[in-house]
């Protein structure tokens, strides 16, 4: 029985990342030769001339240098990736899903924000907030995250991380 359930399990988060990890993204940051994108194989997924006048692309204060080449993930991705948590009942199978969309995906601070509120534990927050902080696109507010723990040891644990990765 475990084993069934383990396999449906994965099929369920296998059908979750066609749909969200490799999704035609707004929030697209062409790549560059110096630039590294984990999520795409191409440097462009518009159809402008040649990225010249690319709408898609970040201003210049991209926090992981010009042209990093990030993939934040879409409002449209994101609703449907909160759909996919909300309808499971256990915070455990919460978690797992979860840890599998952040690590094969980039996030702003405000969807980091909204993904720690669908947790009730303080350390599967913490968890959580430490494992996007590698793909948090806009990782200088983080600071925007403190707000949401009740205790101060994990605003503490939380702050002493962010300044070890920096």
């Amino acid at each position: 029985m475990k084993s069934i359930r383990n396999l449906l399990f994965a099929a369920l988060v296998y059908l979750s990342f066609n749909g969200l990890a490799f999704s035609n993204s707004t929030n697209y940051v062409p790549e560059t030769s110096s630039g590294f994108n984990p999520f795409s194989s191409s440097s462009c997924d518009c159809t402008c001339d040649e990225c010249r006048n690319c709408s898609n692309k970040h201003s210049s204060s991209d926090p992981w240098g010009s042209n990093s080449g990030y993939n934040v993930m879409s409002s449209r991705d994101f609703a449907d990736f909160k759909k996919l948590i909300n309808d499971r009942t256990f915070e455990s199978t919460k978690m797992d899903m979860t840890r599998d969309v952040i690590v094969t995906n980039a996030f702003t601070t405000d969807q980091v924000r909204e993904i720690l509120s669908w947790f009730t534990f303080e350390s599967n927050k913490l968890e959580l907030a430490k494992l996007a902080f590698a793909s948090t696109y806009d990782w200088n507010n983080y600071y925007k995250l403190y707000d949401i723990f009740v205790f101060e040891s994990n605003v503490t644990d939380l702050d002493n991380f962010i300044k070890n990765k920096k």
